[in-house]
């Protein structure tokens, strides 16, 4: 008994969990996913942005002005505006329902008065009725029309895009341009990283000392091939410049150089084709106002695409402000704010403190009508109850994966038309 009712307790909490304030749960104060492996992946882009900015200051730009402007000018702007990005895509809520949120006063009737499939806790199995859509994993609260529930934060996160380890958090409504603009200014850093090392590699060339264990004859053979070709190197460039040595260029690297070197030269390439595939999908959703969810479950005929357009057309939904072309504001990591008149429309709930912080509860004349039967089919009028062995189907949420994994859609149990498809009916005798 006590193992069931410990289940039952994690069931409800789903994920949310809070820690001296901070957390993902209704009563957290500031939000941040506790998520471990999130916070082990945001760990190590903060701290791989740190590297490269300090590798590249101590060991690629020495006594050279062109390499010393771009870092300067460009590389550092752009990776202090990547971790900043990255900070706001973690710390922000991504558009999470607030317990006692309601469904916004004009959509009311006709929220209503749409079918909605659940378990009956009481008599077992299922039933059909009218009224609004809720979530069961977050206690029964109201679940907006474009709400998806992430199965990581625990919440339901409005126009959620997907759950992303290297940012911690999932990304939805509010933190979607943050997500966005830490991949393009990292995307950003790696072409001027990849820039100032070419120059370093063509302005002083490579001198890689043998190492001592290889044997004294070969070392010897080795060691005069690289001495001849090196001489030759330093030879031409005396001629051409007149120098010795060229400032900043050292005559051999060592272990520790090389380390640095290999390092940096490998998490630039990563992070330079990573974020450029994911700046290339990432583009689909500014321009169609639409989450990688809504786009996919659209595409496979789960769902309508008029259930997840945009709400209006005088602003982008994943920028806001109050145009909808290029603006300042885009490429700066400030908070999105819609116009008034349709941030409501946008998060598609209506709430403010002085809601109780229990689930928004219909009027009372909303028509119900419940089965118990279980293993069976039955028809009721216009209305139909699956069996027990399609009841995984009808309560199947959202299961986010992470990057690069994709996504894993549900059939929401709102669709009446997928529950008829799948559904069969047993006349009544």
């Amino acid at each position: 008994k006590n193992k069931a009712n410990s289940t039952k307790a994690n069931e409800r909490t789903m994920g949310r969990s809070t820690l001296w304030g901070f957390g993902t749960d209704f009563t957290s104060q500031k939000w941040l996913s506790l998520d471990p492996c999130g916070i082990l992946c945001v760990s190590l882009s903060t701290s791989i942005h740190l590297f490269a900015l300090f590798a590249l200051g101590f060991k690629m730009i020495s006594h050279y002005l062109l390499s010393q402007l771009l870092y300067a000018l460009l590389y550092v702007p752009f990776s202090a505006l990547a971790l900043a990005s990255l900070f706001m895509a973690t710390t922000t809520d991504p558009g999470a329902v607030p317990m006692g949120a309601r469904p916004i006063p004009a959509n009311l009737a006709s929220e209503s008065d749409s079918i909605v499939t659940e378990r009956d806790t009481v008599r077992g199995g299922l039933r059909r009725r009218r009224g609004i859509r809720r979530c069961r994993k977050c206690n029964d609260n109201y679940k907006p029309p474009r709400a998806h529930h992430d199965s990581v934060t625990g919440r339901c996160v409005v126009k959620m895009d997907h759950y992303c380890p290297w940012v911690c958090n999932a990304v939805g409504i509010m933190n979607h341009k943050f997500f966005i603009l830490f991949i393009l200014y990292t995307f950003l850093t790696a072409i001027v990283s990849l820039t100032l090392i070419l120059i370093k590699f063509i302005r002083c060339g490579i001198y890689v000392q043998q190492p001592n264990h290889v044997s004294q004859d070969a070392n010897n053979t080795l060691q005069h091939a690289v001495d001849s070709y090196y001489e030759e190197h330093q030879l031409q460039q005396q001629q051409n410049s007149g120098e010795q040595t060229k400032p900043g260029c050292d005559a051999e690297m060592n272990t520790e150089s090389m380390i640095i070197f290999t390092l940096l030269v490998i998490v630039t390439i990563l992070f330079f084709f990573f974020t450029c595939c994911m700046l290339i999908e990432q583009g689909e959703a500014v321009d169609t106002n639409m989450s990688k969810i809504a786009r996919m479950k659209t595409r496979a005929g789960l769902s309508n695409a008029d259930e997840y357009r945009p709400v209006a057309t005088e602003f982008n939904e994943v920028f806001g402000g109050e145009h909808p072309t290029f603006s300042w504001h885009w490429f700066l990591p400030l908070p999105v704010r819609f116009p008034e008149w349709a941030h409501d429309n946008v998060l598609g709930y209506e709430y403010n403190s002085t809601f109780p912080p229990t689930p928004y509860q219909e009027p009372s004349d909303t028509d119900t009508e419940s089965v118990a039967s279980r293993g069976s089919s039955v028809s009721l009028g216009r209305m139909s109850v699956t069996s027990d062995r399609d009841l995984g189907d009808v309560e199947s949420d959202i299961e986010n994966v992470y990057v690069g994994g994709g996504v894993t859609l549900d059939q929401d149990s709102e669709h009446s038309s997928s529950m008829k498809k799948r559904s069969t009916a047993a006349p009544i005798t």
